[in-house]
This record gives C-alpha cells, structure tokens and sequence, in this order.
C-alpha cells in the first residue's frame, strides 16, 4: 500500500480532508513553534494528582480492560521514553567528574518533567535536592532566585562569606558521616540573576553541589548559560520530540491499556513529539469523547483538536497578520499542498510567503518538480478550517478549482483536486470529470471518498466502472449488502472476459469475507467461470481454491491451485502463488511456504511501490499477511513480527482496514504461539475491535477466540468466556482457522476451571479436524497444548509424525517436547527448552525448562534443578504474563544471590581469580571461593565460563 497524498477533498465528503494530507509525512522536518506554551512549558506534570505512574507510568496489569473513569485530569502525565537520559544523569552524579549537566530544548518538549525526574531520582539516592524557578522578576535582585536556600544568617554582602554558609549549607554530612553533595534543579536557567550564577558556579566547581539546568531553545544568548557551559565539567544534553514508540508508551500509560495503532500514529504527526502538545490532545480528546475505550482497546473516532488552552495559543500564533498573509494561511488550510503559483492567485505575494515562513507558519518544499507550500504544523489548518464562514469556504474552492482548471490539471492527483473542490463550492461536476477523481481515490485507498464523489451519479448514468468503483468501496467501508447491490448489478453489465472477470473476484470477496456466504460465494465463482475461456477459467479455479483453502479443505485447494504458475497476469500469478504459500504451511511444508510468500511478498510490494500496476491487490488481505502466517509456523516469530509490523504501520498510512485487520489478528497468533501473552492481548483487542468496526464476521470470529486463548491462559475465566461468545457465528459463516482458534480457546478455559482431562479431550477433537481438513500446523499446535496440559504421553507420537511429515522447525520442537515430557527426562526437557529459547518459543520452552528442574530435583541433582529454574525464569520473563493458567509453569524457584555474592560473582566472569576479589575486597581466598561455590549452586553452573555465560 501507497501511503495517501492529500485529496483535498471538501468537508462534505470526508469528515475532515487533511487525515492522510501528504505534508504531514514530513511531520520530523520542522518543530512546532508554540512560543507561548512557555508559560505553562513542562510544569503540566504538577497539574494532575501525582498517583503512582513514576517511571513508565504503566498499569498494574496492562492486559486487563479499562474505562474511562481512571484517566482525565485526575491523573498524572507518566513519566516515560528518556530512561536513557536519567541513566545518563545518574552516570555524571555519580561519577564525580561532572558538576552540572544542563537540559536544553523547545518549549513543551519535556524539559522540566525530565529534570524534575531528575531530582526525585537523586533523592531516592540519598542526596540532598533543592528546586530553583528562575523568573524576570527575580532576575532584579542579587541572589533573588536563591535567597529561600541560603541559611538566614547569611552574610549576603559579603561574597566570599556568603560562599562558605551556601556550601556548608549544601553539603550535609550523611548518617554514615560522609559528605554528599547536593542536587539543584534551576528551572529556566538563562533567567537566573547574575549573583546567583556566579555562587552556584562556585559550589558546583568545589564539589559542594550538582546542578540541573533547563534552557529553552531556540532562544537569545545568554550570559549565565555560557558561563556554565565554558566549565569543562558541565554537560549538555539536547532534547528532541517523541517518536511513535515514545508516544506509545505515554499516552498508554497515561489511559492505563492498549491503544490503536492508528490512534498513536494520529498523535504523533499531530503533536510532532512535543510532550506538552501531546497531553493537551489527549486530554481534549477525552474531554470532548473523540478519545474512547471500545472492547478493551482506546481509540479515537474524530481529529482530536486539543484543549481550549491549545487552541487559544495556537490562534495567538496566527493572528496578528495582515489581510493577504490571513487569506494565504486559509487557501492553505482548505487546499494544501499548493504549488506557490496557485498561492500567489489571488491569496497574496512572494513576500508574504517568505515572511510566514521565517516564522515558521508555513513551510515550502519540493513535490516531485513542483515547488510547493503547505502549512507548518497540522494544528493550524484545524484551527483555521473552524474559523472560515460556509460562504467563504465555498469562494475559496471556487477560486482554486478555476485556477487549477486554468492550468489544466495535468497530473494525475489534480483530477480529484479538481472534483473535490468543484464540489465542495457547490458546482456541477460531470462524469468525465468524477471518474478520473474517483480512480485517484481508488488507487491511495480513500474509499469513503470514492463513495462520496459517485454518490451524485443517477444510476441511469452510471456506467460499469461506476458500479465496480461504488461495489468495492462498499465492501473496504464495510457496507456489504451495499456492495452485493452494486456488484450484482455490475455483473450484468460486464460483457468482455476480461469485466466479468474483475467483477465476480470482487463479489465473491464480498460474498465470503463482508456476507459470509460460503455457498454464494462458489455459485458465484462456478456460474462465471463457464462464461469465460480457459485462461479465465484458470484464474477462477485459483479463486475457488482460495475460499476452499480458507474454509479448511486444503487438498481441494491444492489440487486446484497445481497450474497457479500458467496464469498469465503476473498480479494474478503472484496472488495464486500466496494460495499456495498458505496451503504449503497448513501442511507442514513451511520452508517452500516461506521462500514463495517471501518472493511474493517483495515483488509485489516493489511494484506497488514504483506504480507498475494500476490497481492495487483486492484479492485477500495483503500479501504480508501470507508471509507472516508462514514464518509463525516455521517458528521464525522475530521475522514474523518484523514482517507484520512494517507491513501494518503500511496499512495504517494507506487507511486500509482490512489488511490492519488480519495483520493485527495474524500478529496476535504469532506472539500466542511464542507465548508472549501480553503483545498477544494487544495484537488480538486491537484486530478485534477493528473487525467490529467494519462489522467483518469472520475476522472478528478469529480474533475473538485468540483473545479468549490469551485470556484464559492468563487465568481470566470470565473475560475469556465473554471473548469466546464475541467469537462464535452460525456454521456455515465460521472459516476453518476461526473454529480451531475456538475450541483452542473453550480447552483453555475448560482447563483454566481445573478440568484439565475434558481440556486434552477438546484438543484431541480439534486436532482430529484439523486432521481431516489437512492443516497440520493447527493439529501440531492443538496436539502441543494438550501435552501442555498433562497429555504428553498420549500425543507424542503422533507429533513426532507430523515433524517427520514436513520440515517446520516448530513441528519438530514441539514433537521434542512432547517426547521428553513423556519421559520426564530432565536432560531432554533443559536441551528443549533451550531450543525454544533459540527459536522464540519461550511459554513451551518456559514449560520444558520447569518440568527439567523438577526432574532433576527428583533425581537428586540440585545444580542441574537450579539450572533449569534459572532458565525457566528468564523464559518467563520474556512471556511478559503474570498468571498462568498451565501447571507447568508453577513451581520452579530461583534461589537469589545476595548482594556479596552478586558482586564475588560479577567479578569472578568478568575474569579475576579469587585472589585478586580477595585482595580487592578485603576477604580471604577462602571466603571468596565459599561465595563463588554457594553462587554456582543457586545457578546451576560448574564453572566461570558458564558463570559469565550465565550472568550476561
């Protein structure tokens, strides 16, 4: 998927034109100018309750559903994304070379909240902390910013006594009698007095305090600033905007569970990573409901405009200009991008455009050859856009629309230009005219827009192109009865092979996926296909094969699918080729799945990317999709999830929800098999919610039951009996995969209840249509889970088959792991479980590893238990799950170091002998080795090099 140009399309046919607009791809190129957010700058952390969100500022339990009711105004902005600079700041506190480190930034961008961290992180050191808030007012006064610190009898007039009391004063003698230093924090440090600056220069240069300064950038030189940096033991650190995954972190800390993709990417370009825009958006947001929890999972359904305070400082910004440079800032708001030759029509000169782009209200830049101007921050035009009366609106889009007629609308986005703007003024707009923009709409994904330009055609008009165009945006909007209407009409209006074609693969798509009408959906594809000549034929086979394969008939499929590769369209060819991959790694046969989705997968998103076919795949879901199905079940989960999240934040870009969808619900099978249950949860809430949004049945089947996998294996019984209810469907609408994924999930609850017997019985039963229905990945992963629960000895064979079969690494793995469960040989169970943690399977591997340290408890080998509960822990940890449903788990205790053992210990790997720990510490050899020996013990190991192996 392409990501979307601006479509400049009005406000009647999309709820606001600028969600995709193409400047905002360049949203890192400039910062937010929010001069006047100084005021308020990063002191936001004070204006909520402080709660408990310190350091990452995440739940308690980030998988479990939240509400509204805890977040808001009541609650504190969380503290995350500069873990790496309190790192940093604790590095020169405590090293002793550094006197001051001085935080520079833009207003809001978190200067404060980090310094503030700061402090409080030092005084969980011990060390004393003083905060200073340098003002103007205070500037006029010597020592004015200080005089609260200084002891009252102070000799202020004389400097070098006054010096003396400062640093006796700031250098408290500690309760074990050492001297520490103390910490003050000076807030807007280029405002503090001279007097002030010269003493805390003097204390920090002898040692007697550690300074933490802030200073705002871009801004004046400044004396007191250059004063401090000119000291070789002062450090600056520069800090920048938040990117996504810093974005993330807040604003889900701060809501307390999983937001959308789509909602975080919004937040960004909208805040541009500037803390202080960030949580004003948020908090506007939530207070005018655009923000909202639906199903577990936050999400936005509107352009979150901000708070009252945001607004009025962003309209402070723009007003103050004079009468053309007002009108250029509208056409901007209303049209933009525009090239400079269409600004300067009417809205004003060359000299207004630089002087709004020296204060940094536009920008001006190059698009393809054309040089042109778009406004510099998104916040703008919203702002703007509120402000323009419906009369003046539609005069603007008259003008532009004339102009750009004018110059005769050569490039291929100018047709939707051209329409959109003709009709947002309200003029008549003719079919030659419509169809031209509806195709450009088609061709970035903006299907409410494709809808909205051919609404206006009478159906006596409309032509067969119309009706396909309207059938397919129906069905990418999730209207399916809509879809069918148009289809079905289109169908018998199609009259060449190549029509008839393209028709019955859209509505048999519709059919199965929007209506879930298997049998429709092969009456369809059966009735078209004796209309057509063979290579027609060919290609319908390969769309019967599809839905057969989806509806778990693999060998139909695969018979169906053996001439794939003489089908003569190469977009074709490679779609029939992803049926194929799919098919192979049902089977078994994982490693040609993964090279052909691979070749696929690359080739067809390079043609995307260079325009070489005109019309996107609509066949399906995206090939990513395939590629991450193949390698989830070749146990290649790292590639899965770097395959599948480049390939969603695509889809996001590109506002195409059903391949957001199955990437998101294929991510959550990838992260379940791996057993990573929190990411799981997430990938599983977020596809779910979207599948109901679009009202898509069968995604929401699937995607309902691996949130009720994760949840009952997470020890939620209730919430994953409600998930399995969202999941169920009548029968002849369930595909093959969703059924398996239920009865997966009903066996976990079942076992989650303690019947862990009539859990293996429920597997046993999926396995055995799995079986049937030949996807023998399903029936090794439900063989593997009923092992998992105490039926090791029952499946173990038959797994050790289906390894023997095809050739998935994770097909062997599990076999392994059902075979050394079966013996409860504790060597079998630590060397599988050290597999799993090679390949990425860490709740078996976790499993194994427990099972192993029992084992060799029983067989009285404490070093080899010790062992084994080291790695079941660190397993564990990597799964990210506190409740656990499977007993495997349970039980493995790590014995911890003490503190002289963890310091004997990280000395002894990083290669000193124990005469030299002993000198360096001050204890005899003896002592040492006796430490070494009990730290080996608790770990498992026999000598320093698995000791260092051990501890990195």
């Amino acid at each position: 998927m392409t990501s979307a140009p601006s479509s400049s399309a009005p406000d009647g046919y999309e709820a606001d034109h600028h969600e995709a607009d193409g400047h905002e791809a360049d949203s890192n190129e400039a910062d937010f100018h929010e001069a006047d957010f100084h005021e308020a700058n990063d002191h936001e952390a004070d204006d909520h309750e402080a709660d408990d969100h310190e350091a990452d500022g995440h739940e308690a339990d980030g998988h479990e559903g939240v509400s509204t009711a805890g977040v808001g105004r009541r609650h504190r902005w969380p503290f995350a994304g500069r873990s790496e600079e309190l790192a940093t700041f604790e590095t020169y506190l405590g090293g002793g070379t550094v006197s001051a480190l001085l935080v520079h930034g833009p207003a809001g961008v978190g200067k404060s909240r980090l310094a503030e961290e700061c402090l409080r992180h030092a005084e969980r050191l011990g060390y004393r902390t003083e905060r200073v808030v340098a003002t103007t007012a205070d500037a006029a006064l010597p020592l004015g910013a200080l005089g609260h610190l200084l002891p009252p009898d102070a000799p202020v007039h004389d400097p070098v006594l006054t010096f003396h009391a400062a640093a006796k004063a700031f250098t408290p003698h500690g309760s074990d009698g050492r001297s520490r230093r103390g910490v003050v924090l000076v807030d807007d440090l280029p405002l503090l007095d001279n007097a002030s600056a010269v003493l805390l220069g003097h204390l920090a240069r002898t040692g007697a305090v550690f300074l933490v300064g802030t200073v705002r950038t871009p801004a004046p030189p400044s004396d007191v600033v250059e004063s401090f940096e000119h000291e070789d033991s002062t450090r600056r650190m520069d800090l920048g905007g938040f990117g996504e995954r810093e974005v993330a972190a807040l604003v889900r800390g701060f809501l307390g569970g999983p937001v959308e993709h789509a909602a975080l990417s919004r937040l960004t370009q909208d805040s541009r990573g500037n803390a202080l825009v960030l949580r004003e958006l948020v908090v506007g947001a939530l207070d005018s409901g655009v923000l909202g929890c639906e199903d577990g999972l936050w999400r936005l359904t509107g352009r979150p405009a901000g708070t009252r305070r945001l607004t009025g400082i962003v309209r402070s910004r723009l007003e103050s200009r004079s009468g053309s440079q007002h009108r250029l800032l509208e056409r901007l708001a209303l049209c933009e991008p525009l090239p400079l030759d269409a600004l300067q029509y009417g809205a004003g000169d060359t000299d207004d455009i630089e002087t709004l782009e020296e204060q940094g209200l536009v920008r001006v830049r190059m698009d393809g050859r054309r040089t042109v101007c778009v406004l510099d921050h998104p916040l703008y035009g919203q702002v703007l856009r509120r402000g323009i009366p419906a009369a003046r609106r539609r005069a603007l889009y008259r003008e532009q629309a004339a102009h750009l007629a004018a110059l005769g609308a050569r490039r291929r986005e100018d047709a939707l230009r051209l329409a959109s703007w003709r009709l947002a003024a309200g003029l008549p707009v003719g079919l030659d005219t419509l169809l031209p923009a509806a195709r450009m709409a088609r061709h970035v994904c903006d299907y409410p827009t494709v809808v909205g330009l051919l609404a206006t055609v009478p159906a006596r008009d409309a032509t067969l192109e119309v009706w396909l165009l309207r059938g397919e945006a129906h069905h990418h909007t999730g209207r399916w009865a809509a879809a069918e209407e148009c289809l079905r009409t289109a169908e018998r209006l199609a009259e060449r092979d190549e029509d008839l074609l393209t028709v019955t693969m859209e509505r048999t798509q519709n059919l199965y996926w929007g209506l879930g009408d298997t049998a429709r959906t092969l009456e369809v594809n059966t009735r078209a296909a004796a209309r057509l000549d063979e290579s027609g034929r060919r290609v319908l086979r390969v769309n019967e094969a599809a839905y057969l394969l989806y509806s778990g008939r693999v060998p139909d499929a695969l018979r169906l699918l053996a001439d794939a590769e003489k089908i003569a369209v190469p977009r074709l060819r490679m779609w029939a080729q992803l049926q194929r991959s799919l098919a192979l790694s049902y089977t078994g046969r994982s490693g040609q799945a993964v090279e052909l989705a691979r070749v696929v997968h690359e080739e067809l998103t390079a043609a995307e990317s260079e325009g070489r076919h005109g019309r996107p795949s609509s066949h399906g879901s995206g090939p990513a999709i395939y590629r991450v199905a193949a390698l989830t079940d070749a146990g290649r989960t790292q590639e899965a999830r770097e395959v599948g999240r480049a390939a969603f934040s695509r889809a996001v870009g590109a506002r195409a929800p059903a391949p957001q969808i199955w990437l998101a619900a294929h991510l959550g099978r990838c992260e379940l098999i791996a057993g990573r249950l929190g990411p799981a949860h997430d990938w599983f809430t977020e596809a779910l919610s979207l599948a109901r949004g679009q009202q898509a049945r069968r995604a929401t089947a699937f995607a309902g039951a691996g949130l009720a996998v994760v949840l009952a294996q997470t020890g939620r019984a209730d919430r994953a009996r409600t998930a399995l209810e969202t999941a169920w469907c009548p029968e002849g609408e369930r595909q093959h995969a969703a059924r398996l994924m239920r009865q997966l999930a009903t066996a976990w609850h079942t076992a989650a209840d303690g019947a862990t017997e009539e859990a293996q019985q429920v597997l046993a039963e999926a396995a055995g249509q799995a079986r049937a229905a030949g996807m023998s990945s399903y029936e090794s992963w439900l063989l593997a889970d009923a092992a998992r629960l105490g039926a090791a000895v029952e499946v173990s064979g038959r797994l050790a088959q289906l390894a023997a079969d095809g050739d998935s690494p994770l097909a062997g793995l599990r076999a392994r792991f059902a075979g050394a469960l079966a013996v409860d040989d504790h060597r079998r169970l630590r060397d599988v479980a050290q597999r799993c943690e090679e390949l990425g399977a860490d709740m078996m591997g976790a499993e194994a590893a427990t099972g192993a340290s029992a084992a060799a408890e029983q067989a009285g080998d404490p070093r080899a238990a010790a062992a084994a509960a080291v790695l079941a822990r660190r397993l564990l940890d990597r799964c990210g799950a506190d409740r656990l449903t499977a007993p495997r788990v349970r039980g493995a205790e790590v014995r911890p170091l003490t503190g002289r053992e963890q310091h004997v210990a990280r000395l002894a790997a990083d290669g000193l002998s124990s005469q030299e720990i002993a000198a360096r510490l001050v204890l005899s050899v003896r002592t040492v080795d006796n430490h070494l020996q009990r730290a080996y013990a608790k770990l498992g190991v026999t000598s320093r090099g698995e000791l260092a192996h051990m501890l990195r």
